[in-house]
């Protein structure tokens, strides 16, 4: 990118966002992804790895809690201290995992209650032992 006052180029490996997508420095070039085409993130370590709806990966040098923050809470959603969904596509709910197409993820204690938020599950009532008659 050239600032045409100053003369300069300006180079920034960082993310930048957008209406709806996010531009994401990866082997030399920029890459935009749609929000609407990354169906979760994967975090490991200092890294970051997006997994889009074509089967694409794109890992960036980023740490997911980063990457948390970035991410608008409208469309995504952390389900675990490695795993940020994008929650349209959560498409199975059982016990403490969701699913996506054919892959499984584990729901992290601290994140189901924010789940259940978000994928509109009303509180369940707790069952007694002895029922009444």
């Amino acid at each position: 990118m050239e600032n045409k006052k100053a003369n300069t180029l300006i180079h920034s490996s960082e993310p930048r966002y957008g209406e709806g997508h996010i531009f994401l420095w990866w082997e030399n070039y920029c890459r935009r992804l749609l929000y609407a085409d990354i169906l979760y993130v994967e975090g490991s370590g200092s890294y970051s790895e997006f997994h889009a709806i074509d089967g694409s990966r794109v890992t960036i040098s980023y740490r997911l809690g980063v990457m948390e923050r970035s991410l608008p809470d409208d469309t995504f959603i952390r389900v675990h201290q490695s795993f940020i969904l994008n929650w349209h596509y959560i498409d199975t709910f059982v016990g403490n995992s969701v699913k996506i197409g054919d892959r499984w993820f584990p729901i992290g204690r601290a994140y189901r209650s924010r789940l259940l938020q978000v994928l509109h599950f009303p509180e369940l009532p707790r069952q007694n032992s002895k029922q009444e008659l």
